[in-house]
């Protein structure tokens, strides 16, 4: 981590288009909770996970989706606790693009 950033390779077409394979993200500590935010967190199952927030339920838990036909689907990623949210993405970059999400 450096300066509180931290740069992850994204192996996967689950958030493709927007972030294609092999892309790398570069994430911050969690300060913004807009819904479609892109967020990393580590699952029990899949591991470390980048999606979109969909919802932050009455129970405080987080639901989140992939852009993708092939991302696994949010009943299966199931509700995820605040604890297991590592960061937030600001910048991709990919073989075509550079991309800011703010």
């Amino acid at each position: 981590m450096l300066f509180d950033l931290s740069i992850y390779r994204v192996k996967g077409d689950s958030m493709s288009p927007y972030i294609p394979n092999n892309s790398f993200v570069i994430t911050k500590p969690l300060t913004n909770m807009k819904k479609n935010k892109l967020l990393i967190f580590d699952h029990k199952v899949y591991g470390k996970l980048i999606k979109s927030l969909i919802n932050v339920d009455s129970s405080n838990f987080f639901w989140f989706k992939g852009n993708s036909s092939k991302s696994i689907s949010m009943q299966d990623i199931g509700p995820i606790k605040k604890e297991q949210i590592i960061g937030e993405i600001i910048f991709s970059i990919s073989k075509s693009s550079i991309k800011f999400h703010l």
